[in-house]
């Protein structure tokens, strides 16, 4: 359940955070379709505001297994939805990220690995938006894309602090486009990376429908908006070794006065 703030009410720009290990992979979201990294934010996250650059686009790019003539291995699904079906949805997907990418929200955000071998993993962040600033804050870590001031900050090991460092400037709607196209080509063509269903609770399902070597959404996605602000309320990628949730707990359309300025003490 989403606990939705009241605009009126005093809210904090950061979010409470748990320990992590520093070999573990965390989802960031938001935006690229897909983020990974470790613990802090990642170069090629800062040059490419929330995940211009998305898995869906290493898709394209990704080494797929293919049949004796070199053509790619469709997955069977006895559940598939049919083309007309799974064209509508992904039309309404790309509608829903589309109005995410552009709305102005505030996010807590909670992620939780759990592995088949029963470990498991906890983080939380506070994804910030209103376009074209957006600012992503973890536990050791600030990522803020806002033009000319767009900065990415560290915690120093041993010291605690945050270091900020200037960031490159983006383009962003050039970096939403961008997305939509990566999107699109994990959705099209005869056999689409991705088939896309919706659910009955209007969240999006997508089945890996083609044999890949390491697929970015693992072998089934779920993406939930908050039909409120359009902002991302849930997001889950099961893998046969892991499935990977981030949930938010709580969205605004409040913005804190501070949420784009970069942090100059010790959080």
């Amino acid at each position: 359940m989403i606990e939705r703030i009241d605009p009126t009410a005093d809210t904090a720009d950061t979010a409470d955070t748990a320990d992590t290990a520093d070999t573990a992979d965390t989802l960031v979201s938001d935006d690229v379709p897909l983020v990974q990294t470790r613990r802090h934010i990642p170069t090629w996250l800062i040059a490419s505001i929330g995940l211009a650059i998305g898995a869906v686009v290493v898709i394209i790019a990704m080494s797929l297994s293919t049949s004796p003539d070199g053509t790619t291995i469709p997955l069977q699904h006895s559940d598939a939805s049919t083309n007309s079906e799974h064209s509508a949805a992904a039309q309404a997907f790309l509608d829903a990220w589309r109005r995410y990418r552009t709305t102005v929200y505030s996010a807590h955000l909670v992620f939780e690995r759990v592995a088949t071998n029963g470990q498991s993993l906890h983080t939380e962040s506070t994804y910030i938006q209103q376009p074209p600033r957006r600012s992503v804050r973890q536990s050791d870590s600030v990522l803020i894309t806002a033009g000319a001031d767009s900065v990415t900050c560290n915690t120093v090991a041993g010291q605690g602090q945050l270091v900020c460092a200037p960031a490159p400037d983006t383009d962003y709607e050039g970096d939403i486009a961008a997305e939509i196209r990566g999107w699109q080509a994990a959705f099209g063509g005869d056999q689409p990376a991705y088939r896309v269903a919706r659910s009955a609770d209007g969240c999006f399902e997508l089945q890996l429908n083609i044999v890949m070597a390491d697929p970015p959404y693992g072998d089934v996605a779920r993406f939930c908006f908050d039909p409120a602000t359009g902002a991302l309320a849930t997001r889950q990628f099961v893998r046969s070794t892991a499935t990977d949730t981030e949930t938010a707990s709580a969205i605004t359309t409040d913005i804190p006065v501070d949420a784009f300025i970069a942090p100059t003490t010790t959080r």
